[in-house]
């Protein structure tokens, strides 16, 4: 075999070990820092538009945040249920996801060491998420609020970092996937949605209760099952 054929596999099976996994520098800003007591026969609805891939995983995360305060979940709540609940929360996930320019300089010249699997690429993601509490009896509204959740990402696979073996020639394949590379790799969103899932779930489910408790509302709710 031609040593330049060799070299050549050498170089792929080092690119393809060549991968930065998933990493939100920022989560740590999204942490649920108590829980607030409930009543365990509060019952909590959670209603969404949201589909799958579309948002649809951190609003499951929401919910199985909230029924970590209560024992009588239900999602998804369909609102012409029969089944009565005693709180609503209608919850609307409008993400948005962004490549960077960095991306650029990380492919190229950025290949030459290796950065694209050191430090990964940069994405970042901005969930917008809506929520509406509302009372299950009478379907007062009971606070309507927004939650911008901002995610710093970095990431890398071979889908990418392949281009890393632009050092077998003059970096043109770096250059070109660097341009390309500045969009967003939708590869990233399942990845994140995972990740996030259950930290910023149960960040949102406490600002809910908060919220809920604060307004009187629990109170409210056991007053009127005890009949005051």
């Amino acid at each position: 075999m031609k040593p330049k054929v060799i070299v050549f596999l050498m170089m792929v099976g080092l690119v393809s070990g060549c991968a930065h996994q998933l990493e939100v520098k920022n989560l740590h800003l999204y942490e649920a820092s108590s829980l607030r007591t409930m009543p365990k026969n509060f019952s909590i609805g959670v209603s969404t538009n949201n589909t799958g891939g579309n948002g649809r995983t951190l609003v499951t995360g929401v919910a199985n945040g909230l029924a970590k305060y209560t024992g009588n979940m239900v999602y998804p709540y369909n609102l012409n249920d029969s089944q009565k609940v005693d709180l609503i929360a209608k919850v609307a996930v409008k993400p948005e996801y962004n490549g960077s320019y960095w991306n650029f300089l990380i492919n190229f010249p950025g290949f030459l060491f290796w950065v694209p699997a050191w430090n990964g690429y940069v994405y970042d993601s901005t969930y917008n998420v809506d929520i509406e509490l509302i009372d299950g009896v009478d379907s007062s509204v009971i606070s309507t609020f927004t939650m911008p959740i901002h995610m710093d990402i970095r990431h890398a696979d071979m889908d990418r970092t392949w281009t890393e073996i632009s050092w077998l020639e003059v970096g043109a394949i770096a250059l070109i996937g660097g341009i390309w590379f500045i969009q967003y790799d939708t590869d990233v969103t399942p990845l994140l949605e995972r990740e996030i899932k259950t930290p910023v779930g149960d960040y949102i489910a406490q600002e809910i209760a908060k919220r809920v408790t604060d307004a009187g509302f629990v109170q409210k709710v056991e007053n009127r099952k005890a009949g005051i």
